[in-house]
């Protein structure tokens, strides 16, 4: 018997632990892992979830681990075909799963989950256009890990209800009539319906199975995702011993900030000032864009104010998108994607004071110098 080695996948490395992890760790690494995989979520990891559910069947007992460790999975195979007893039958893995968090058996009740934890986060236009990563810090629940989320200091602490003979509910005969008496279906008193009490309570949770610790995520904010994007991160928000823990719900917005760029869809907008002069003869001017390169805008002749500019690819990253073959300039500039339309508008800014020397042209291109020299003389043109 000892040359069967099995030629499966190592039970220990399915569970992810080391081959001299404690029964507690083992019990840990299974209830994070089928959290996971389980089908009901992901139903094309049913084989990894059985496949999960024989190594945890394998290594939480004692007997099966030491025959494991010594011939591997056929080994444990033989013994159990040795075993007659009904109760020594290879369990089913969704009643294994339906003891951690209640439920689920049969494969078909579905996994139950916990609430998710919302964060509504703020960052610069500039995080939107070139991406950004940024951790956020939270408290969240976690299984208590002294007890493994039975709230006892230890399983010997644990025994059945007598008062409802580990049911969780008493029958009582109530009278709800003269001559007339009823049996009614009472949540136990004692054990408050979980069919059993503990003698010792955890000296970690103090029987609350649960304790609270300081979390941190990284959040990915992509190139060009929409405004308000919600970024999902499952499994992350609280936890309990009869739910998997819920999801983190980070919803990024960009801050308003004056005088920058806004945003419009995958267009982007900016107001920009002119002076008098160029508004009427033209002007050259580089405007540095949120990516550090110097966009050149020209115009000749004149231009009212409030008129707009509109340059192609230079407004938003489209999110999601890609240039075949790009250029290799492209590729280290961050310019391999496509991009929206960039809107400019002039704004005329006209000075506090006129200069002397401007206003005797102005007055001269009006026609108001004549005029004026001619009301100075007393004669007026007709």
């Amino acid at each position: 018997m000892a040359a069967l080695v099995a030629a499966a996948k190592d039970y220990y490395k399915v569970l992810g632990v080391d081959k001299t992890a404690s029964e507690r760790d083992i019990k840990r690494a299974y209830r994070k892992r089928a959290q996971k995989i389980h089908p009901d979520k992901h139903p094309d990891k049913h084989a990894e979830f059985l496949e999960l559910s024989d190594a945890y069947q394998t290594l939480s007992d004692a007997e099966t681990r030491k025959i494991y460790d010594r011939y591997g999975i056929e080994g444990v195979k033989k013994h159990q075909a040795r075993k007659d007893n009904a109760h020594q039958h290879q369990q089913d893995p969704f009643d294994i799963f339906s003891r951690f968090f209640g439920g689920g058996g049969g494969g078909g009740g579905g996994v139950r989950k916990g609430p998710s934890k919302a964060f509504d986060v703020d960052v610069d236009i500039e995080d939107f256009y070139r991406g950004r990563t940024f951790t956020i810090e939270y408290q969240r629940n976690v299984v208590c890990s002294h007890c493994d989320g039975s709230g006892a200091e230890s399983p010997g602490d644990i025994h059945t209800c007598d008062a409802c003979d580990g049911r969780g509910v008493r029958i009582v005969r109530q009278q709800i009539m003269p001559g007339f008496i009823t049996n009614a279906q009472m949540t136990c008193e004692r054990c408050g319906g979980a069919g059993s009490v503990i003698a010792h309570k955890c000296s970690k949770c103090h029987g609350q199975k649960i304790v609270q610790e300081a979390a941190s995520l990284k959040v990915d904010v992509e190139r060009g995702a929409e405004e308000g994007v919600e970024v999902v991160i499952e499994g992350e928000a609280d936890e309990a011993p009869d739910y998997e823990a819920g999801d983190v719900i980070v919803k990024i917005s960009s801050r308003r900030s004056k005088g920058q760029f806004r945003r419009g869809g995958t267009s982007l907008y900016k107001s920009l000032p002119i002076s008098l002069s160029e508004a009427l003869l033209g002007f050259e001017r580089n405007l540095t864009h949120m990516d550090g390169r110097i966009i050149t805008i020209k115009r000749d002749g004149v231009t009212q104010p409030g008129f707009v500019s509109v340059v192609d690819n230079e407004g938003m990253p489209v999110h999601g998108t890609s240039v075949s073959d790009p250029a290799e300039d492209d590729v280290r500039a961050g310019r391999d994607m496509l991009f929206g339309k960039l809107y400019l508008e002039w704004q005329l800014v006209l000075p506090e004071k006129v200069d002397p020397v401007l206003r005797k042209v102005l007055e001269n291109a009006s026609g108001r110098a004549n005029h004026a020299d001619a009301a100075a003389s007393g004669h007026e043109e007709l």
